[in-house]
């Protein structure tokens, strides 16, 4: 969650012959070989994973502290010439950060005898792949949101092909960057766009209360800042709230408050979209709902004149948001939205709660002219105590929670049904702070427009991700739980918890 990790393969082969001197005046002297073992033929690693050799040296009438040892790398792959010492112990344990390259590095160990000088070269090549890979991504902080760090979490549920234990990549930031990340996450989302050309300006964008961040999921640096996001912005500074899809090649992102959009086969830059209101600061998280199948749509509530509005996901760079004139069956005056997604069919969802304090989810169907509107009326369970809730795209299906318990809210037949779940955390000090359905980074992008992405995972629109913080031992988890799309009900299926984060901010699938 291109997604789940960049791929490092060590495949383990003599790259140089076996060199012997002998340093004795008598040419009769016979030098027992040296043997070196232990260094595996063949090695899968991820980037910024950590890799352990501890070769085995022997020769006849030595012990291992009769030899030095060195280790070193290319600086640049497949390059002899220009090589880094790594280190002049036996044993070696690095972690890679090495740029990917289709061409491999070269790593070797030499093992030479103190007495007689004799010596044996061995070595690995080190293929580096070109993405992080799929899974989730996790920005999470520890000093309550003056710096944050990034995890990559792959395991079977989240990352196409994978087997074995859970896979924790650390601190993505400070391995590839200098320095901390400043600030807290407010949202990450990957996107694929186009220099005009292929599908080459594939980036991560990360969210803060100062700065929209372009990272290369090649090498997880820095690849655009701020301004070099857009086109002819005159913004001087860059609050970012949210991102999201709309339909198979057109992304948002609301930075000051400000809706900005972009087309991703055509331009690989934010374009503001048009809005008559005066008042621009009016969209965040809580405002805005969006279908991002097919060509897309985006609804908008604007608490200033209690009305809706919306935007075909393909208008996004050259269209305007235009008012949804159907009526929606309750006062909206006064009216303020409080979360946003989509529903099965397409279709945008808001949940609204009116001045008089009751609930409303709104939902909207952009397939005739004059868009179709439903709305259900919400009156038990605990909203009122809600600090996040989930539309599932592909139900007519939302989850909430106060915190400590879940609640779905089923919808059909006119009316709105409220469930509270028996599902708790493994700990009564967990905190419930997040929860959204999981989907493959993927969805809504132009992989998925084409039709023909090769890797999707059953788990895919299918689970629900519901985080948690415990404030006595400051550490961040998510939880990973199947549900049925038709009762709302959690499977008897648990697909996991996983930890060892601070407060977690945002996470992101990424791309395989």
């Amino acid at each position: 969650m291109k997604k789940a990790t960049i791929a490092a393969t060590i495949i383990s082969l003599l790259l140089f012959q076996s060199c012997y001197k002998d340093l004795s005046t008598e040419a009769s002297l016979e030098i027992p070989e040296i043997s070196i073992e232990g260094i595996d033929n063949s090695l899968t690693i991820a980037f910024g994973q950590t890799i352990s050799f501890t070769p085995t040296v022997t020769q006849e009438g030595r012990t291992e502290d009769d030899f030095e040892y060195l280790w070193e790398m290319d600086i640049t792959p497949q390059a002899m010439s220009g090589r880094m010492e790594l280190s002049t112990e036996k044993d070696l344990e690095m972690r890679i950060s090495n740029t990917p390259s289709d061409k491999p590095y070269t790593i070797s160990f030499k093992a030479t005898d103190k007495i007689t000088g004799l010596s044996k070269t061995v070595g690995c090549r080190l293929y580096v792949g070109s993405s992080l890979g799929e899974g989730l991504l996790v920005a999470h902080t520890r000093d309550n949101g003056a710096t944050s760090e990034f995890d990559l979490v792959a395991n079977e549920f989240l990352t196409w092909g994978y087997t074995g234990k859970v896979r924790y990549t650390r601190n993505l930031w400070s391995l590839t960057n200098e320095g901390t990340f400043e600030g807290n996450v407010n949202d990450m989302i990957e996107i694929c766009d186009t220099d005009g050309g292929v599908f080459n300006e594939n980036k991560i964008l990360v969210g803060t209360d100062e700065h929209i961040i372009a990272i290369d999921p090649l090498t997880f640096k820095v690849k655009y800042m701020d301004g070099a996001n857009f086109n002819n912005t005159s913004e001087s500074s860059f609050q970012t709230t949210l991102f999201g899809h709309v339909g198979g090649y057109s992304s948002y992102a609301v930075v000051n408050g400000k809706l900005f959009g972009i087309i991703c086969h055509i331009d690989n830059k934010f374009s503001a979209v048009a809005f008559s209101k005066e008042k621009k600061d009016v969209f965040g998280p809580h405002n805005i709902g969006n279908a991002m199948l097919d060509q897309g749509n985006l609804m908008a509530f604007n608490e200033e004149d209690g009305l809706f509005y919306n935007l075909a996901g393909w208008q996004i760079m050259n269209g305007a948001l235009s008012e949804i004139t159907s009526n929606f069956g309750f006062d909206t005056n006064g009216a303020k939205s409080i979360a946003g997604g989509g529903t099965k069919g397409n279709r945008p969802a808001l949940l609204v709660r009116s001045a008089d304090g009751k609930y409303h989810i709104c939902i909207a169907s952009f397939e005739t002219v004059i868009p179709e509107v439903t709305h259900y009326q919400i009156s038990d369970g605990d909203l009122d105590n809600m600090v996040a809730a989930a539309f599932c795209d592909n139900a007519d299906l939302m989850y909430y929670t106060n915190g400590k318990e879940i609640y779905a809210v089923l919808m059909s037949g006119g009316k709105a049904t409220t469930k509270k779940l028996s599902w708790k955390p493994a700990s009564e000090d967990e905190t419930v702070t997040d929860i959204f359905q999981y989907r493959q980074a993927w969805m809504g992008t132009h992989q998925y427009y084409l039709s023909d992405y090769e890797f999707p995972l059953a788990t895919n629109r299918l689970q629900m991700v519901i985080v948690t913080y415990n404030e006595k031992t400051g550490e961040g988890k998510f939880y990973l739980r199947p549900y049925n799309v038709s009762t709302g009900l959690f499977t008897y299926k648990d697909n996991g918890s996983y930890g060892g984060f601070g407060k977690i901010s945002s996470i992101a699938p990424l791309f395989k």
